[in-house]
């Protein structure tokens, strides 16, 4: 038998039988605690991968899951594998225009909702969906025309969850059991497991196909780098489309053995700390930004001997974090001068998280300095990491091998090289992705011309320490501080079909949220003054309440049709045009990013006040 995830996640069922696997937290926003042992889980996944096969799944058959962080992720997931289906995530923010577009792309044969409003998204993607065929709701579920599905109902188009499982526990014993066993045992490792959709320089989302492989050899990777075991205890609040979550969270936890507690709304991701006390806390830059916060308030508010102790411990913290930058040893003196003036300062940044965690990572985009800085000196270093979909474990800081401008050495398993030209190269191995579904231009466009070497798109070099620091982008994707990696390209020519807009400029690497600098037409609002009867100049008519309002209805027309992170929440007005001349527009026209960013940072950091 070939070793698969699904293979993989069945021994550790027989491993751990009834010790507590999974944990629904109320304290993070479900209607109440409970617990699944992993004995509960292969037992949940065999019955939904048994209804799979009785609804006539085939080998290779793709379903699309629209869940949030509960119990319906895990149990389907690891259905779909044991089916031998290949799962595709749906954002459960995204707007139904792009769920269709995903839906469809990956030929969707069957989705899965876990809430009556993802329902009722699905009925809307599946009109342009072909190829699905029926949709598993919560049961219970109440359609527009005021019909319910009950609990024991099965449909054609409709069914509700509690009855797809009967059909699946009963189908157990029969030839649908049987099936679902063969095809366990016939997995590959080669076999593609998932499609996690990203979207590239065009903003067209394309399916990366995930084999078994792949999953595996990550998780492995990810436990060796950061030392997990099957004592780790982990949150999961990201989403589970997403491959970071997917993998770094979901299949590692596998591999590792370890808990997770379930986080249905990241909005009480603090709550949850508290009440679970994780070991391990994966997040976004956006979390540690907060935790920074409100540690730093607690810092600026603090008087007398307390805030001497903060003072003290941040001074002496930050020395630490410069020499072990330089690769110098931490004098014994000060590492025991921080530890004594810290105590307070440490127990109150680690309750943060809950009081016990011992490894916290950020990926998805690079964290502040002066965040990563701060919390290091208080006790919580944060590991940084650098990856992307194609190919997730690329570099990751270790513990004892750590700098915050960094993204760390290559990880167990890859290897990497600098083009040329300066792309960061990734030799292609059991922890690169197979391809883009169907798109097999695009797929041999993303390996160098002998298939060696994946192309990341993105600018770094290697320092002499061996670690690696991206130092830019090749390719135009702008990573917000949340993890979105978003197209900025389709959003400006968006915003600029307007009459008034002659330019827009996406900007938010490493931001919360998306800005845009915009260059009206000056002739044509000085034609719409005219005809107005208003007499003002330039820099009176660019602040005119009017000409704003203009602005904002072209953005906000453009927004409705964008999921959240693609949206842009501000923007400014520059008085000119960009130019070549100015270095901002190459000598095709295209647009400088790193120059207008740093051409006008005070402007875009004033957005983000």
């Amino acid at each position: 038998m070939s070793e698969t995830a699904a293979t993989v996640f069945l021994e550790r069922v027989e491993r751990y039988g009834d010790r507590p696997a999974l944990h629904v937290l109320a304290a993070g926003g479900a209607p109440a605690d409970a617990t699944l042992t992993w004995r509960e889980w292969g037992d949940a996944a065999r019955a939904f991968a048994a209804a799979l096969v009785d609804w006539g799944l085939r080998p290779g058959d793709a379903v699309a899951v629209l869940a949030g962080n509960g119990l319906v992720w895990p149990i389907a997931d690891l259905g779909i594998l044991m089916a031998g289906g290949v799962s595709v995530g749906l954002y459960p923010t995204s707007p139904a225009s792009q769920l269709r577009g995903v839906v469809a792309d990956s030929g969707a044969v069957l989705a899965i909702a876990d809430a009556a409003e993802h329902a009722a998204t699905l009925l809307q993607v599946r009109e342009g969906a072909p190829a699905l065929r029926s949709i598993v709701r919560p049961s219970g579920a109440v359609d527009a025309d005021g019909s319910t599905d009950s609990p024991d109902s099965i449909s054609t188009d409709l069914v509700g969850w509690d009855a797809w499982m009967a059909r699946g526990r009963a189908a157990l014993d029969g030839e649908a059991g049987r099936e679902v066993e063969g095809r366990i045992a016939a997995g590959r490792a080669e076999d593609v497991a998932m499609l996690v959709y990203t979207s590239g320089s065009t903003g067209e989302a394309k399916g990366a196909m995930i084999p078994h492989r792949y999953l595996l050899d990550s998780a492995l990777s990810i436990q060796q780098a950061l030392g997990l075991d099957e004592r780790d205890t982990s949150l999961s609040f990201l989403p589970f489309c997403h491959g970071a979550e997917r993998v770094f969270g979901l299949y590692t936890r596998i591999v590792c053995g370890m808990e997770a507690g379930l986080v249905a709304d990241h909005g009480r991701v603090w709550q949850a700390a508290r009440a679970f006390s994780p070991t391990v806390f994966g997040g976004l830059p956006r979390f540690f930004e907060k935790a920074y916060d409100i540690l730093r308030a607690e810092h600026d508010a603090a008087e007398g001997d307390e805030r001497a102790r903060w003072d003290r411990t941040v001074e002496l913290g930050r020395e630490r974090v410069a020499l072990r930058e330089a690769g110098e040893p931490v004098p014994h003196a000060l590492e025991e001068a921080w530890r004594a003036a810290g105590g307070h300062v440490f127990a109150r940044a680690r309750a943060l998280f809950g009081g016990r965690v011992r490894r916290a990572t950020s990926g998805g985009a690079p964290l502040p300095r002066e965040v990563s800085e701060y919390l290091d000196a208080v006790g919580l270093p944060v590991l940084g990491a650098y990856g992307l979909t194609e190919h997730l474990c690329v570099a990751f800081n270790r513990p004892d091998a750590c700098s915050l401008d960094a993204a760390g050495p290559p990880m167990p398993g890859t290897e990497l090289r600098i083009a040329d030209d300066g792309e960061i190269l990734v030799r292609r191995g059991g922890m690169t992705f197979a391809g883009y579904h169907g798109r097999p231009a695009e797929t041999e466009a993303a390996f160098t011309a002998d298939g060696a070497w994946l192309l990341t798109g993105d600018l770094g070099r290697i320092d002499g320490r061996g670690m690696l620091r991206v130092t830019g982008r090749k390719k135009e994707l702008i990573a917000l501080s949340g993890g979105k990696k978003v197209a900025p390209l389709p959003i400006e020519a968006r915003l600029a079909a307007h009459p008034w807009i002659g330019r827009a400029v996406v900007h938010g690497e490493g931001r919360r949220f998306l800005s845009a600098l915009v260059v009206l037409r000056r002739t044509a609002v000085e034609s719409w003054a005219r005809s107005e009867g208003i007499d003002a100049g330039w820099e009176e008519l660019m602040a005119h309440e009017a000409v704003r309002g203009q602005v904002q209805a072209a953005v906000d027309q453009v927004n409705a049709d964008l999921s959240p992170p693609e949206r842009v929440r501000r923007f400014a007005l520059l008085p000119h045009d960009l130019s070549a001349e100015a270095d901002e527009l190459t000598p095709t026209l295209k647009v400088r990013r790193h120059v207008v960013d740093e051409r006008h940072r005070a402007t875009l950091d004033a957005l983000y006040l």
